[in-house]
């Protein structure tokens, strides 16, 4: 018969157990709930109300008893049981709100995983297949029931294996791969019978005939999967459901030309519903009866049973079985002459069928449609030359408002270009002036004199290597710098290069007073890095003259570079008196053009954060020993990566 009888059979026979069952269970739970009972067990008794609610498709009740139940939770500062997760995922299932039970389904077996409930696991695991089926994600659906069957095999729980495999069976049906279905509903209907869940089993049978029937025309197999639900409907002696399966064994039969045995399955059923009433088993049983007489040519038996399931269909107010009814009898009448018969139920086919008015709507819909394009068509013409005017004066009016928004646009970004090209300009000139001043200071007269005087002494002593050593240094050193001061910024290779040369002068110049080190990072390209020039140098100046040299023995000044982010940093240490002692001595002294190097390096720091908009900042920290006495000073100085 048709699909759409079907399963409104289906509906008819087994929805109203279901209902019956489900609300029983609730007034249960309800009256559990109206007692005195721990928060734990009020929290699980909401969980299975909300499930039971979701099996009536109440799924508002069911959403505001999950959402009642995780607030108290929250409020009382309780776990929230995997029920509550598990209940929530279900609504979110039942709304289509796919990834949202997904999330809560993990919730579920995230908790289950702390107890090893490998049952409620298996379960779980079946349910988060059935989400990505639903999902259309049909490749993770396949790979996380395979996972669970094999799963429920090593921990030995074969009870979750029917509906895993029948999960597995609905994949590949949405993928069309009928070969693939049917091998999963054989093994689902072992697997239940293996684990006596009859219910499982017919399900299994059932798909499997009607893959039979729908997909192969294979009736005879079809016949053999229905006979299977008919021994399992027979155990249970449910009366409807022997019914419906034998009207799916007769219609087979019909469809495979066995007139006179699918005769005897539809009087079968009949013995089943007639006396439980089971109306629309009993319309589609006299219909068919009626349809097979029909094709035996014995008419007067055939109208006898197709007037005893309009009989019975009127009852029912079965509307679709009386439209086809009458359809049937109309051909056969007009198939044996009797064409006065054959318009009367023509007429009345019409009357129950969907099928004039649908045709009435759409030749109406076609003449409407007709019209509407003619009558268009003729407005187009009248309107045209209107619109052509109006659309003309818009055009101008638009293309006016386009020339003036793009004039005040062009405007607009001259003047911030021009006023972007002033203020780098100034920078440029401030940074020029600063290192100019910065390179004054580096070459100061003091250590000019200083230097000349070293050279004089050596030459004294007629120590010609040493004097040459010191002529060749320093006059590297005067030239590295003046190159360098001609560059913003410059390879921190050639910082690196003129600060070696500093030390060495200084280290002569104090007699060996003090050692050095220079450590970077083995990460840092020396050649393609830059920062800004004459940077580092006056802070390793600042080390020496007032740590180093007023300090009492031999000193040691440590450069170390490393990148961190898009920042090198800079630390210059020394173990020298401390800033706190070489304050003091510098007023003593009143002197303080030692420390004008590092103010004009602080200024272009300054200047170059807000040309290149970086975030070069200096630390200072003094350093003291295990007794808290000054043992030092460590700078360091974050230059961002210039290119």
């Amino acid at each position: 018969m048709r699909k759409i009888l079907y399963w409104l059979l289906i509906s008819i026979l087994v929805v109203p157990a279901l209902v019956c069952r489900a609300q029983s269970k609730i007034d249960s739970l309800q009256n559990i709930l109206i007692g005195n009972i721990p928060d734990t067990t009020r929290l699980n008794t909401l969980s299975n109300l909300a499930k039971e609610y979701i099996s009536l498709k109440q799924v508002g009740n069911a959403e505001r008893i999950v959402k009642e139940a995780i607030s108290c939770a929250k409020d009382k500062s309780l776990s929230i049981p995997y029920g509550l997760y598990w209940a929530r995922a279900e609504v979110h299932f039942t709304k289509r709100d796919i990834q949202e039970g997904l999330a809560d389904i993990e919730e579920v077996l995230a908790i289950l995983q702390k107890t090893n409930n490998v049952k409620k696991i298996a379960e779980a695991q079946n349910f988060k297949g059935l989400l990505y089926l639903y999902g259309g994600k049909f490749s993770e659906s396949i790979e996380v029931y395979n996972n669970n069957i094999e799963f429920a095999k090593n921990n030995q729980i074969l009870d979750v294996l029917p509906r895993a495999y029948s999960g597995l069976a609905y994949v590949y049906m949405n993928l069309h791969d009928i070969e693939e279905q049917r091998t999963q509903l054989v093994l689902m209907a072992d697997a239940a019978i293996k684990t006596e869940n009859d219910e499982m089993a017919y399900n299994a049978y059932l798909r499997l005939g009607d893959i039979g029937m729908s997909d192969d025309s294979n009736f005879t197999y079809a016949i053999e999967q229905y006979k299977k639900c008919l021994a399992i409907e027979k155990k249970s002696a449910d009366s409807a459901g022997i019914s419906f399966i034998l009207l799916r064994i007769g219609w087979n039969h019909y469809l495979n030309k066995e007139l006179d045995t699918a005769l005897d399955y539809f009087f079968y059923s009949l013995e089943y519903s007639i006396p439980i009433n089971r109306l629309t088993s009993i319309t589609n049983a006299y219909g068919n009866i009626g349809t097979i007489y029909r094709d035996k040519k014995e008419f007067d038996k055939a109208i006898l049973y197709y007037q005893k399931s309009i009989k019975y269909s009127l009852e029912a107010n079965d509307w679709y079985n009386l439209s086809w009814l009458y359809k049937d009898m109309s051909d056969m009448n007009k198939s044996h002459g009797d064409f006065k018969k054959a318009y009367e139920n023509h007429v009345l086919y019409k009357q129950f069928s969907d099928s004039l008015d649908m045709q009435k709507y759409n030749r109406g819909l076609a003449e409407a449609r007709t019209r509407y394009e003619s009558e268009k068509a003729a407005q187009e013409l009248e309107m045209v030359t209107l619109k052509l005017n109006q659309q003309k004066y818009l055009t101008y009016g638009f293309a006016g408002l386009i020339i003036l928004a793009l004039t005040i646009g062009l405007l607009i970004l001259r003047s911030i270009r021009l006023k972007n090209k002033q203020r780098i300009s100034e920078m440029n000139r401030k940074i020029s002036e600063v290192t100019q001043r910065n390179l004054r200071q580096q070459m100061n007269p003091h250590f000019i004199f200083n230097t000349l005087n070293s050279i004089q002494y050596y030459m004294y002593q007629h120590d010609k290597i040493s004097t040459n050593n010191y002529l060749t240094k320093f006059s590297l050193l005067m030239r590295k710098t003046l190159e360098n001061s001609q560059h913003t910024a410059i390879p921190i290779k050639d910082e690196l290069d003129t600060l070696e040369l500093y030390l060495q002068l200084e280290s002569l110049r104090f007699k060996e007073k003090f050692d050095y080190k220079i450590e970077v990072d083995e990460e840092i390209d020396t050649l393609l890095h830059k920062i800004p020039t004459m940077l580092i140098q006056p802070y390793v100046e600042n080390a020496i003259g007032h740590g180093l040299v007023n300090k009492e023995g031999n000193g040691f000044v440590n450069i170390n570079i490393n990148l961190e982010d898009n920042f090198l940093v800079c630390k210059v240490e020394d173990n020298g008196i401390g800033r706190a002692a070489s304050m003091e001595m510098q007023k003593e002294k009143n002197k303080n053009h030692n420390s004008l190097g590092t103010k004009i390096t602080e200024s272009r720091l300054n200047l170059v954060n807000s040309l290149y908009g970086k975030n070069m900042k200096i630390n200072y920290t003094d350093l003291k020993d295990k007794e808290g006495n000054p043992s030092g000073t460590q700078v360091i100085i974050h230059i961002p990566i210039l290119s």
